[in-house]
């Protein structure tokens, strides 16, 4: 060092980029001033570092909100796309709903050869109409203390040979009188099923067009079967116009639609098989309903024939409703409820029959009440529309589980499009519907002061139209509905129907199993019931 010539150390001292080393090379390197510069130095760097780090995360922040701005504006667009997608999709349909293709008229019918005075005679007959089963045409429950325990027994092919011929001329058995009457009407004809009744339609619908069209299928069994689905479509059609209604500006439907929904639904899911925990739930039903008919929560005003099976003129006695129309919104939420009955009975019943009667009396307390009628008669045949769909066996139609069409008739749900429930999941919701059907229609009105909305003669037209069905329309949908109509409610039966009642049972449980197929497990738990009905309640039937 002390030998470099003194030009190669000033070009050392004055190097900026090696001012740090040759300090240490300088005599006066362990100063105080040296190490202040040193200090300063270091702050220097120090701040420039720190300077740099928040530029940097500066701008790291900037690109992160870029981001999710970008994010936001790509959501919003695919949200606008979505949106129109589904606008143009409801516009494709409502000009679809517009189109209509006429009809080709009717080809003329080839003229019938003449045949004899007799046979055109006997033709002209008219075809019996299936009439509801009358009460009034049942002996008196004191007629049965006279017989023989096992009177009946003794002529098994006797009075229930045809246990649908029964119901179409009244029941063997008795109901009862007072309990069980019949709903009255001002005209005698008006509780007939008319054969006209499809093309029942209001005169006047100025709210609401109604575009519901006759069903084409075939009367079944039940005179009223179709007449149900009808009234099921209407109730559809009222959804969808309600719906329509209350998105209108200024529409007094606005808002109360969906609010009546939600507390309906929701306080219908209330309802336990617990004895008299229902009373609150029935007490805030009831409370709705009256708001949808005093004009609490308005609505248009519709035509209520079409939601009644049969004709009815107005009542000559002072009752509500008796005017041809109704609130909208009343009639809307009746369907809420029917609805969550039969999800109830779904839901709470297929494990535990026993849960059914609490559901039987709300349906009761609800459908027997006059603020909730129509002229005078229930609007049961709104929750009898949707037990119509749900559970089609208890109304006679017949099907075969193994085919598509047979399980659309049996009332299979489908899971997709294109594939049904599985087998055990289908039995569930039957059982479930035919221990419900049992709760509403075996009901005793005889120390009651309203008229029962669903007698049991009823419960007596679906029994005869399930165990008279031929060996090969036999279905396990039926095995496992009649079942549950049965278990649990037989003492029902036998109090309101006697000796009738045993045959109809052993009729049931012995030789309708016998018709079903050999395999069939449905009808061995059949047998069951009828066994477990002779040890443990001592009903020999075979």
């Amino acid at each position: 060092m002390t030998n470099s010539s003194p030009l190669r150390r000033s070009q050392l001292l004055s190097s900026p980029d090696r001012g740090h080393v040759s300090s240490f090379l300088l005599d006066d390197r362990n100063t105080e001033l040296t190490h202040r510069d040193a200090l300063a130095a270091a702050q220097a760097e120090h701040d420039r570092v720190r300077e740099t780090a928040l530029r940097v995360f500066d701008l790291y922040n900037l690109k992160e909100e870029r981001n999710r701005i970008l994010e936001q504006e790509r959501r919003e667009q695919e949200r606008l796309k979505a949106e129109a997608e589904i606008a143009a999709e409801e516009k494709r349909l409502q000009e679809l709903r517009a189109k209509s293709i006429p009809r080709p008229p009717p080809p003329k019918p080839e003229p019938e050869p003449v045949k004899p005075v007799e046979k055109q005679a006997e033709e002209k007959k008219p075809a019996p109409v299936l009439p509801e089963a009358k009460d009034s045409e049942a002996p008196s429950r004191t007629q049965f203390k006279a017989q023989q325990p096992n009177a009946s027994l003794q002529q098994p092919n006797g009075p229930f040979a045809n246990l649908c011929q029964q119901a179409k001329s009244g029941p063997v058995g008795t109901v009862g009188q007072k309990q069980d009457q019949p709903q009255q009407s001002p005209a005698p004809d008006q509780n007939k099923p008319s054969p006209a009744m499809p093309s029942v339609a209001p005169t006047q619908r100025p709210e609401f067009a109604s575009s519901v069209q006759p069903s084409q299928q075939k009367s079944s069994l039940d005179p009223l079967s179709d007449r149900y689905i009808q009234i099921h479509q209407a109730l559809k059609q009222l959804r969808k116009d309600l719906a329509t209604e209350s998105k209108v500006a200024g529409s007094p439907l606005k808002g109360s639609v969906g609010f009546i929904r939600r507390e309906l639904r929701v306080t219908i899911g209330q309802l336990t098989g617990d004895r008299g925990a229902n009373v609150h739930v029935t007490s805030q039903i009831m409370a709705l309903l009256r708001q949808s008919l005093d004009g609490q929560l308005p609505s248009p005003m519709v035509d209520g024939s079409q939601f009644v099976a049969t004709p009815r003129q107005p009542s000559t006695e002072d009752v509500p409703n008796n005017g041809p129309t109704i609130p909208s919104l009343f009639v809307y939420s009746i369907n809420i409820i029917a609805k969550g009955i039969i999800g109830q009975f779904i839901n709470e019943c297929k494990a535990n029959p026993k849960a059914a009667d609490p559901i039987g009396v709300f349906t009761a307390q609800v459908f027997s009440h006059k603020d909730f009628s129509w002229r005078g008669q229930s609007l049961m045949d709104i929750l009898l529309a949707k037990f119509r769909v749900a559970c089609p066996v208890l109304f006679g139609s017949r099907g075969n589980d193994k085919s598509d069409m047979g399980k659309q008739a049996l009332g299979w749900k489908r899971d997709g499009p294109s594939s049904w429930v599985e087998e055990h999941k289908h039995h569930d919701i039957m059982a479930g519907l035919g221990t419900g059907f049992a709760s509403i229609s075996l009901r005793d009105f005889s120390k009651a002061s309203k008229a029962n909305p669903y007698p049991p003669t009823n419960y007596w037209k679906a029994f005869a139209c399930i165990v008279n069905s031929p060996p090969n329309e036999i279905s396990d949908t039926q095995l496992v509905v009649l079942r549950f109509m049965i278990n649990g409610y037989e003492q029902r039966f036998l109090n309101f129907y006697g000796n009738a009642a045993v045959v109809a049972l052993r009729l049931a449980l012995v030789e309708f199993p016998k018709k079903a197929p050999a395999n069939s497990s449905s009808a061995g738990s059949l047998r069951a019931l009828g066994e477990t009905l002779r040890s443990v309640g001592g009903l020999a039937l075979a």
